[in-house]
Parts: C-alpha cells; structure tokens; sequence
C-alpha cells in the first residue's frame, strides 16, 4: 500500500526522471501521508551506530539515565524522559475526525535538538556517562539534516514551487532528535495502555529510522479512525511522513500515526515465538524537521496562497508548536 522510494533516482543527471520521481514522491505523500524512503543520504554506518549507542544509553540503570532529565515541563523538548512521563494522547483527537481512547504510552526516550538553536540548549549526559553519546548523535543530527534538504527540494519541485521554497523556510536547524525504547510488555496491557498513542506530528516532515520488531500503525484510509500496520523493512528503510506544518502549507495528508500491537502479533504471537504472551522491546529513532519559529504557516498553494498580501495574520511555526505541545508533560 505505501510506496518505496529509491532517492539515488533523486541525484540522477537525467531531468525528466528526476521529475517524475518528484511528482511520484509528492503524490504518494498526498494519499497517505507516509512513504517508505531508501538511498536517503543517512549512511547505514552512521545508522549502525546511533542504534548501538541508544541501546547502550538506555540500558544503563536509571540513576544514571536520569542525570540528564527532561525539564518538568513542555518545553524545552530535551533530555531523558523515563517510562510513562510523557503523555502524548493529550494531542491525540487534535483535528481528528474520529476521537482516540487516551491511551497511557509505554515508553522511554531522549531528546536532541541542534548545537547552535539560539533558545534551547541541549541537555547531555554529563562526562563519565556513556561519553560516546554526544559526538555520536551530533553526528547524527547533521546526517539527517543533510538528508532533510533534499527531501525538502524534492518536495518542492513536485508541488511545482521554486526548488528551495520549504529549504529557504529551514534555515536555522530547529529540528529535534528522538531516541526512543519500548520496553518489553505483555500483549494484555495494550488493552489499556500502548507504546505511543495515535497522533500526527507537529513539524514538516519526520524521519524515523527503527528496528524490525513492527508495531507501527498508520491511520488508514485518512480520517477512518482504522490503522494498518508498516511492515518494517529494517533500519536502513526511513519512514517519512508528513507533519502538520507541511500540511498547512500544502494541503499534503498528515496522517495520525500510533505504535501499538501490530496485527501480526496479535494473530500469530505463538507462530513468531513469543513465549508468555511477552511483546519484545523495540528501538527507533525519529528526527523532526521543524521549519523556522518565525516562518509563517500562509499558505504556499492555491487560492489561499494568493491571499499573502491581503494583511492576514498567520500563525507562526512557533506559536503553532507551542500550542500543539502544552500538556504532554
């Protein structure tokens, strides 16, 4: 159901299919949402290691892990966040046609954004504390940005805008870095609770990179209140989808998305060699490009587009993620 793109079509010399690759790419993205995306500039070395590092963060005991903590409240988005302190259902029926049970996550996770971001600073481990962490995912942070660039011009041509149109809304790296581990649990505590509730994300667009134990689920067909699963296809396959800034701009779906029992477990759990009904833990890492506080979210397509000189007042990126992020901690 969701299109594989190769982006080595993207770097080709030949014009035409560089085109139609880009028209491809933006029409998928305006069915569902979500696509799956290889070749996408993030080195499968680079990959290799963020995951072996995350693991080894979040395997250390908790007083270790909570020497770098999540302020108690929304923002700043940094630091470790212990299993069930955030509360992202709070956001969950945000623009939803069919309203979700607010579900209790069942997750643990940490927060990076970039190095140079004027308002926030990150919030590392201190030395002594894995000392590995901070190059590694600085490095990191830089690859996917790289990444995001290109995504970004591709999605502009395809939408028929000049080639650096969303890039040139981009410019200060406001992006954030989530590292994420779903601890083991039984399939009957999904009954009330899920590893991240059903939600849409608040940025451009996210790329999560994650391991091969599935579970994540897209709403399907768009405002159905149904999710199917996204097969996973391993942690060099990128999922990108749409966020709700790239939506305003550009009317492209931004799907609800949630990470939940997939449906292969629950029908053949005994078949894939789960013992006890134990559901196995699981790694991703999701990077949100985030367009620039200041940037207005006017319209870029369309009628309304036409309107930027009538003196409406838009929302900026920035107040629109304050508001979205209020009460998930």
């Amino acid at each position: 159901m969701f299109h594989r793109f190769d982006f080595s079509t993207f770097r080709s010399a030949d014009q035409a299919e560089r085109e139609e690759f880009c028209r491809q790419f933006v029409a998928s993205l305006q069915q569902h949402g979500f696509c799956k995306i290889v070749n996408h500039y993030v080195p499968p070395a680079d990959i290799d290691q963020a995951f072996e590092i995350s693991r080894a963060f979040f395997e250390l005991p908790l007083n270790e892990k909570l020497k770098s903590p999540h302020p108690a409240a929304d923002n700043p988005h940094r630091g470790y966040s212990a299993f069930g302190v955030e509360k992202v259902s709070t956001h969950s029926n945000y623009d939803a046609a069919n309203p979700m049970p607010l579900l209790k996550d069942m997750k643990e996770s940490y927060d990076i954004g970039s190095e140079s971001d004027p308002l926030w600073d990150n919030i590392w481990p201190p030395s002594g504390v894995l000392d590995t962490f901070r190059p590694t995912f600085t490095s990191f942070y830089s690859a996917c940005y790289h990444a995001e660039l290109a995504i970004l011009e591709a999605l502009s041509l395809g939408l028929g805008l000049p080639a650096e149109t969303l890039a040139n809304l981009h410019k200060d790296e406001i992006n954030e870095l989530r590292l994420t581990r779903y601890p083991e649990v039984s399939r009957s505590d999904f009954a009330h609770s899920t590893r991240i509730a059903a939600h849409t994300d608040f940025g451009t667009i996210t790329l999560l990179f994650q391991d091969d134990v599935g579970g994540l689920q897209v709403e399907a067909p768009y405002g159905s209140g149904k999710f199917i699963d996204i097969d996973s296809g391993g942690r060099y396959e990128c999922i990108l989808n749409v966020g709700d800034c790239l939506r305003k701009w550009t009317g492209l779906c931004s799907a609800r998305h949630r990470v939940h029992l997939s449906e292969a477990v629950q029908t053949n759990g005994s078949e894939m060699g789960l013992t006890n009904d134990v559901v196995p833990e699981r790694y991703s890492i999701a990077y949100f490009a985030k367009p620039d506080r200041t940037a207005s979210l006017r319209p870029l397509l369309g009628s309304e587009a036409d309107k930027s000189n009538d003196g409406t007042v838009c929302m900026t990126a920035g107040e629109f993620q304050n508001m979205r992020i209020q009460g998930t901690y």
